[in-house]
């Protein structure tokens, strides 16, 4: 995934539906506050920020393949 790509994000997901932060742009690796070492950081076009190791992402016309016609539910990133 280069930087600045359009990627989307999925904290979790069954057969019928998704928990979906949404779709934003890949930062790239950056320091994580709690757990001191880099980890991938997507900006959500909410502007919220959620990590990767918060949630399943990928570029974004895969993970829209992924979700399919599964009910999609927005959710926020905890802070």
């Amino acid at each position: 995934m280069t930087e600045g790509g359009r990627v989307g994000a999925i904290r979790d997901a069954s057969s019928e539906e998704v928990n979906f932060f949404g779709y934003g742009v890949y930062d790239g690796y950056k320091d994580h506050p709690d757990l001191g070492f880099p980890n991938p950081h997507i900006t959500l076009d909410s502007g919220e920020v959620v990590w990767g190791c918060e949630c399943w992402w990928g570029p974004e016309d895969k993970i829209k393949a992924g979700i399919g016609d599964r009910k999609i539910n927005i959710v926020r990133p905890e802070r």
